[in-house]
């Protein structure tokens, strides 16, 4: 029988998860290859894209709080086809954000010919996380949200001048802009996984949470990449890890020589939550159509593992794949389906021909 209450959070839970799930992967690499693609503008691009994320937060959290993807009041073989195109397009940026963080864990912390140990160590925490479910997920990200805080506040408080707006300067909407929000489409739209969530409690139809969650992804998403422009400046092309570099650029750093480690830590504790709330999206996703969930949430990890290891260990590799066609299908799961589930809900939440537990067979 399917685990309900695994998959129940609160709204505070979620709109933790939100903020992480979207913030994450924005900071890392993500402000150089936009800064390639769309120069000094490249914090409008940003800014684009999680104004369109914002949508699909929207709906989904709409459908949240009155049921989950799962047990939507809408035909079976439409809900099948949607958990589908969501379990194959959250695999492949589980993949893609696999390889960004074997990717920074060994030019931050170790030689770069220990990525394949880091990702050693990375399977089996995702595989407990996938097994455990959301509920342990979301109180996973309750708690590491307020050491993340921390080290986002010392670092903005003793932060030095760096910058220049001169390197942001002029702003001009152009045709790179709308080319860079193209190219890079697969590192938005970061909701799609919450929707196999039910929000629960008196207060799940309260969205000053979540609310002030999107406000902070857009400021801390496009203040990152505002700064990162402000201080490198066109160099920005040829600096990778744009979190971790700002962080360099701290008074303390004077007394205690570097302290951007307080960052790694922080960036890696946001990273796994990511990487797993994505593995549990695939795992139901596939429990949709098979049993066993544990069995599927160890198969999702070792397939990403042993993928990842053998076949894509040159992270240009994936960049190359996620920046070509394949990008267009993150679409369909990251803001045609959210739009789709709320206008199920509206349309079969109150038909009696609809059963919204048709894709579980109950177990005694």
């Amino acid at each position: 029988m399917r685990d309900k209450v695994s998959d129940k959070i609160y709204t505070g839970q979620f709109a933790i998860l939100a903020f992480i799930s979207s913030v994450c992967f924005k900071v890392v690499m993500l402000p150089q290859y936009l800064t390639a693609a769309a120069g000094r503008n490249a914090w409008l691009a940003m800014l684009t894209l999680v104004l369109i994320d914002g949508i699909a937060l929207a709906c989904v959290y709409a459908v949240v709080t009155r049921t989950d993807i799962t047990a939507l009041p809408a035909p079976v073989p439409v809900k099948k086809i949607m958990l589908a195109v969501i379990g194959l397009t959250c695999f492949m940026k589980l993949v893609l954000f696999t390889s960004e963080t074997t990717a920074y864990c060994s030019t931050t912390l170790f030689d770069e010919g220990l990525w394949r140990l880091i990702l050693a160590g990375l399977i089996p925490t995702l595989v407990y996380l996938t097994v455990k479910g959301g509920n342990v997920l979301a109180r996973t990200a309750q708690m590491i949200v307020w050491f993340v805080a921390a080290v986002v506040v010392l670092n903005i408080f003793f932060a030095e001048s760096a910058g220049t707006l001169k390197n942001v300067l002029p702003v001009k909407y152009d045709a790179k802009v709308i080319f860079a929000c193209d190219k890079y489409l697969a590192w938005f739209g970061d909701f799609s996984p919450l929707l196999f969530f039910t929000v629960s409690g008196k207060k799940r139809k309260n969205p000053v949470p979540v609310l002030v969650s999107y406000i902070m992804i857009i400021v801390f998403s496009v203040g990152v990449s505002l700064a990162f422009t402000a201080v490198y400046g066109g160099g920005g092309v040829l600096v990778a890890n744009a979190f971790n570099k700002l962080a360099i650029f701290n008074k303390l750093s004077t007394l205690l020589g570097t302290v951007d480690f307080t960052v790694v830590c922080a960036w890696l504790l946001l990273a796994v939550v990511k990487l797993a709330l994505l593995a549990v999206a695939v795992t139901e996703s596939i429990y949709a159509f098979f049993g066993n969930r544990k069995a599927i949430a160890v198969a999702v990890c070792l397939v990403l593992g042993v993928l990842t290891f053998f076949a894509i260990g040159n992270q240009q590799t994936v960049y190359t794949v996620m920046t070509g066609y394949l990008r267009y299908f993150t679409i369909a799961a990251d803001y045609v389906i959210p739009v789709a589930a709320l206008a199920c809900l509206f349309a079969f939440g109150k038909s009696k021909n609809v059963l919204p537990e048709a894709l579980y067979e109950k177990e005694s």
